[in-house]
């Protein structure tokens, strides 16, 4: 969190070093002070406040680090106390007419040594010079002033971390009562399909082969097929969400391996017409398997299916920031926005019916919630899909006394 942003704690942060400003002008019997808050992304210096009896409209200027007056305090990140500017080789008179005399008082404020803002202090109502005195006392009340916004700024940031926990588990209690939902379906419907399923057999059994009944009941029996498969996917989706998407193992594996045997699942569709690229870094670290087998699978199954008379599929793997990204990249006709932004929710598929139930890819986001992670999506019309997987650093293992404190974790 800066000073700069515009939330409660930042408003809050940047009212009390503008009372500390006054109260600074106040003590010291000046006539003009000025406040600025440091944008570390711009790495620039903001001014959030000047006071003077010139009504200047220069709220919101900018300067950057190294640049004037405040950009070279905030460059040396230390006090100055400058008797006479025109004197002073490490100044140059900034272009404002409205001082009324050369000396002034310049203090960054620091939290942790890094820069939050500077303080200014010109213009002793005697037009004398600021004295040493003035300049330790300015000192010290900035240090306290820094010290209570190193406080305030870690209150806002334990604020933060307890809204976070409150909206994780608002979101656990909603997936573990969706979960329920559907566990509850499937084992409602389990013993009706089942007997419906006997019963269709059992005439399947006795009616001709060539009569109509033949084809009426095949037609049947693969409907009920299809509400098994539906039930299936529905019955791992509701496990998922009541587990808030976490498996119950924890175990260390080669992300590589994995990707093998997920790919040998399909090893008789790959006729020639397919191609598998495979770009593998070296060296990964294990990861923690979280159901990452039903991830893979699903995304490889999709592209196949997208590259229905076959195409390349490339699947590459890197080491980003000491997490693991899995890529797959299929050649297949890709997606349009309106099928991309919905390719997670449950039930929408965009396959024929029979050939899907609309539950992999949904199941497959609440497992990578159990990584605190998500599947990216890049596509378009005619230029394929991108599938990124990220497993975060928490769930890596880089050496095998870690690979033994995961192991006997989960027993």
């Amino acid at each position: 969190m800066t000073v700069c942003q515009n939330n409660d704690v930042g408003a809050l942060v940047r009212g009390f070093l503008n009372g500390t400003l006054k109260e600074l002008i106040a003590r010291l019997n000046a006539e003009c002070g000025s406040l600025f808050v440091f944008d570390p992304d711009n790495e620039e210096l903001v001014l959030d406040s000047f006071y003077n009896s010139v009504n200047l409209r220069i709220k919101g200027h900018r300067q950057r680090i190294g640049e004037g007056v405040a950009g070279t305090v905030g460059r040396i990140n230390r006090p100055v106390l400058v008797k006479d500017i025109a004197k002073d080789s490490r100044f140059k008179r900034n272009g404002f007419t409205h001082y009324h005399t050369g000396s002034f008082i310049s203090i960054p404020l620091c939290v942790d040594t890094d820069l939050i803002g500077i303080i200014n202090i010109g213009d002793k109502s005697n037009a004398a010079a600021f004295s040493e005195a003035d300049f330790e006392f300015a000192k010290l009340m900035c240090a306290y002033a820094s010290r209570i916004v190193a406080d305030l700024m870690h209150l806002g940031d334990q604020r933060r971390q307890q809204l976070e926990l409150h909206r994780q588990q608002s979101e656990l209690e909603k997936f573990a009562s969706v979960g329920k939902l559907a566990s509850g379906i499937v084992e409602a419907i389990e013993s009706p399909l089942r007997h419906a399923c006997r019963l269709a057999d059992a005439f399947l059994r006795v009616v001709s082969p060539s009569s109509v009944m033949k084809e009426y009941m095949l037609e049947i029996k693969s409907g009920l097929n299809r509400i098994g498969t539906i039930a299936h996917s529905l019955r791992s989706c509701g496990m998922q969400l009541l587990s808030g998407g976490r498996a119950a193992a924890r175990v260390p594996i080669d992300v590589h391996k994995l990707l093998e045997e997920c790919l040998d699942v399909f090893s008789g569709r790959l006729n020639p017409g397919y191609r598998i690229i495979r770009q593998y870094q070296d060296s990964l670290p294990l990861v923690i398997d979280q159901g990452l087998s039903h991830v893979f699978t699903n995304i490889i199954k999709n592209a196949l299916d997208a590259m229905s008379t076959g195409g390349t599929l490339e699947i590459v793997t890197w080491n980003d920031k000491g997490g693991v990204r899995i890529a797959f990249r299929d050649s297949g006709p890709g997606m349009c926005e309106s099928v991309r932004k919905n390719l997670f929710e449950p039930f929408f598929t965009t396959k024929s019916i029979g050939k899907g139930t609309g539950l992999g890819l949904a199941i497959c986001r609440e497992i990578m919630h159990g990584y605190s992670s998500a599947i990216s999506v890049e596509s378009a019309p005619g230029e394929g899909s991108v599938f990124e997987v990220f497993i975060p650093p928490s769930f890596c293992v880089f050496n095998a006394g870690a690979i033994l404190t995961a192991a006997v974790q989960t027993r």
